[in-house]
């Protein structure tokens, strides 16, 4: 395990390990390596490799069925007790103590072994082996195995503790902001000014939302609205900054082609806004604009944000907020609709709170929902 601490992934170190395994004389055909996550969607990750294929990093996303499939695994006790299980399969009544046993015999594997790897925080992940080799895994591969386990246990550690705070990253800050906090921004001020078309929204009439729902309704109605948007927004390459109660700040970078960025702003806004949107219980604005942006750490003491800030911020703001009145769903400034290829049209000149003088501001010509 030379090599581990050098490489990049998961991935890269379950392949080591097992073709360095094969070239000490252990067959091992099949292995896996994988420990539960902290990741809003997916519950645990594992690496599969075999001899053939390589290895493909998966996710386990904790469903009921897929819950059941778990606690009917070795896997399962690994997790909650740390028991490592051996199954000779060509022996009945071992494979048939858990469904892979029968799986993995139909597909020519004579042994399986699932090996607790304990942490220092005395949590277990899991190594599985398996072999095609009739005589199985004796007593010096064992030998070899079990020796090998503690190197490989700390580097798959750092791998898991890495990968935690990217997420973590990733979910509360940011794909982009959350790499360069994790790259060391993380000083009050650090950051620096972007070029980026930013992207203002919130819902219409939140207030009397929340009288007319229960917690449990209104929440499922954010949760709908936030993923409506954010999947729009990521699918065109924008990040989602923040969540400001019912209204999400997302940015659009660019370097030197803000005709790019406000094609792919312009493409997110109009998706959520088409007439096909399936929900019809909210109704909400969008407002846009280009400009130049601090893209770092403000704050106080040790409790800082990750935002964006500038004038460039307020007037997105603003322009959605004329969204209601004007009774449209996307509204964008002169700046952005002169960059863009698509048709707008003008709703004339507007004053905005904290702007000096009045914007002309601009709606799509194309079908949209209305505010």
């Amino acid at each position: 395990m030379v090599e581990g601490p050098r490489l990049e992934t998961p991935s890269a170190l379950l392949n080591g390990y097992s073709l360095k395994l094969r070239e000490a004389g252990l067959q091992v055909d099949r292995s896996t390596l994988g420990a539960p996550i902290l990741h809003p969607i997916a519950k645990s990750s594992y690496v599969f490799w075999d001899l053939e294929t390589g290895p493909e990093q998966r996710w386990f996303v904790y469903t009921p069925d897929q819950m059941e499939m778990l606690k009917a695994s070795p896997i399962h006790k690994i997790y909650t007790r740390g028991e490592a299980t051996s199954l000779h399969l060509d022996i009945p009544g071992e494979r048939s103590c858990y469904p892979i046993g029968e799986d993995l015999w139909a597909e020519g594997y004579h042994q399986y072994e699932a090996l607790p790897l304990q942490f220092s925080d005395e949590t277990f992940k899991v190594l599985t082996l398996a072999t095609k080799s009739p005589g199985g895994f004796d007593g010096r591969a064992k030998a070899l195995i079990d020796a090998t386990l503690p190197a490989l246990t700390l580097v798959f550690e750092g791998f898991i503790a890495r990968n935690t705070a990217r997420t973590l990253m990733e979910t509360y800050v940011g794909t982009r902001a959350g790499l360069r906090v994790l790259d060391g921004e993380i000083a009050r001020g650090d950051g620096s000014t972007i070029d980026a078309v930013i992207w203002f929204s919130d819902l219409r009439g939140f207030t009397s939302l929340a009288q007319s729902r229960s917690e449990d309704d209104l929440l499922k109605l954010l949760n709908d609205y936030f993923g409506t948007l954010t999947d729009a927004i990521e699918a065109h390459s924008g990040e989602v900054l923040k969540f400001i109660g019912d209204a999400l700040l997302a940015v659009f970078p660019h370097q030197n082609d803000v005709g790019a960025a406000v094609a792919r702003a312009e493409a997110a806004a109009l998706q959520v806004a088409g007439a096909d949107r399936p929900r019809t219980d909210y109704t909400f604005g969008i407002g846009l604009h280009p400009g130049s942006v601090f893209y770092g750490n403000v704050g106080g003491g040790n409790r800082l944000d990750f935002t964006v800030i500038g004038s460039s911020v307020n007037i997105a703001s603003r322009i959605e907020g004329l969204c209601g009145a004007l009774g449209e769903t996307v509204l964008a400034s002169g700046d952005f609709a002169a960059k863009s290829e698509n048709s707008w049209r003008s709703v004339g000149r507007r004053e905005l709170k904290g702007v000096a003088d009045p914007l002309e501001i601009f709606a799509p010509v194309v079908p949209q929902r209305r505010s």
